[in-house]
């Protein structure tokens, strides 16, 4: 492998999230390779890992403000993954959950995409957006529809690129036979546990951690703990539908705002439980609770499915409703999860594990 050059895409670099984990990881096992993106912006502080690689920026970075604004110049994307000239490389390794896996390769280089999920907003996630008046109404509504219309096209196509798609799980290789009519080998994310506290005496309070934003569902276990009084929540996350959550919240729920991760996991370690209301492609939080020795109340959608395990590390709540998570939660009282079955239970998603799954992929010459 020190022999080949090779070349990873990545959407776009702004935030130290669950895909720049995998990302950190992937250039791991590729210490000499490049790193292609549209956009990148991530703050100083938080670069260390990308230090030895060198980066490619599509035009957008020409111009700061742009670059800031990325989000507004997703339509452009397909375009400009497809401008980068790779031909000078061997291999292709693309994170992707937009734009990146749609790079142009040449008939002598092989493709390995790692998929978070196929365009969210395009396909299914499409209708969930519109119910939350995503796309505002008359003209704008369905001048946004109709190019969601055109980037399911471009989607499609460029998924047909890679010699091999990889999914993060289980739900995102089932979303990838009915968006793309293709078949992907499952390899879940790594997940790193150097600040999760193991603690098996527990607090009497609930937990939460999460962007503050409205496909979370944050609302929902807000709503439940309204109705439950005598039982605490802690909610810790920042983001848009923050006031909104602290407006409609009673004095039982606890807002901390960001925190440093931490003084985050801190809390998690010592909660009686997680709770995960969301419909995620993964959802990397819960299984660092796992690590803490804190059970997981995870809606029973995506990719909770897979990484909890019902009434040995967690508890399922059956719809995304307030009383379901209520019914649950009295459930769950009356159950006894260990906590040393659920720290082993999160070891199992580990960096190691991860490294040795795709290093058996990018050893591979002929695909």
């Amino acid at each position: 492998m020190k022999n080949r050059k090779i070349a990873v895409i990545h959407d776009w670099l702004s935030v130290n999230g669950g895909a720049e984990i995998v990302l950190k990881h992937i250039l791991a096992l590729c210490p000499n390779a490049d790193v292609y993106t549209m956009v990148d912006i991530l703050p100083l502080e938080q670069r260390t890992w990308l230090d030895s690689h060198k980066i490619y920026t599509s035009p957008l970075q020409r111009f700061n403000f742009i670059a800031k604004r990325y989000r507004y110049f997703i339509p452009l994307m397909p375009y400009l993954v497809e401008q980068f000239d790779l031909s000078r490389y061997d291999m292709i390794i693309s994170s992707s959950h937009a734009v990146a896996k749609g790079v142009i390769v040449h008939p002598h280089q092989k493709h390995i995409a790692y998929i978070y999920s196929p365009m969210r907003y395009a396909w299914d996630s499409m209708y969930e957006h519109e119910r939350l008046g995503v796309f505002g109404r008359g003209l704008m509504r369905l001048m946004l529809k109709r190019w969601l219309h055109k980037m399911r096209i471009w989607d499609y196509v460029s998924a047909q690129r890679p010699d091999i798609l990889i999914a993060d799980s289980d739900f995102i290789k089932q979303r990838i036979q009915k968006s793309w009519r293709r078949e992907a080998d499952i390899v879940y994310p790594p997940v790193e546990f150097d600040e999760c506290v193991y603690t098996e005496s527990k607090s009497d309070y609930y937990v939460t951690l999460s962007r503050l934003v409205e496909y979370k569902r944050i609302d929902i276990i807000v709503e439940a703990f309204n109705q439950m009084p005598d039982k605490k929540l802690i909610v810790i996350g920042d983001g848009v539908s923050l006031n909104a959550l602290q407006k409609m919240a009673n004095s039982n729920i606890i807002f901390t705002g960001y925190l440093p991760r931490k003084e985050a996991m801190g809390y998690i370690s010592k909660a009686k439980a997680f709770i995960f209301m969301a419909k995620e492609d993964f959802g990397i939080a819960p299984i660092e609770a796992s690590a803490c020795g804190t059970p997981i109340i995870a809606y029973k959608e995506g990719g909770a499915c897979e990484t909890v395990i019902h009434c040995k590390t967690g508890i399922f709540v059956e719809e995304q409703t307030s009383k379901s998570l209520i019914y649950a939660i009295d459930f769950f009282e009356h159950q006894r999860i260990d906590a040393h079955e659920c720290m082993e239970h999160a070891f199992t998603f580990s960096v190691e594990n991860f490294k040795k799954k795709m290093l058996s992929y990018i050893e591979i010459r002929n695909i």
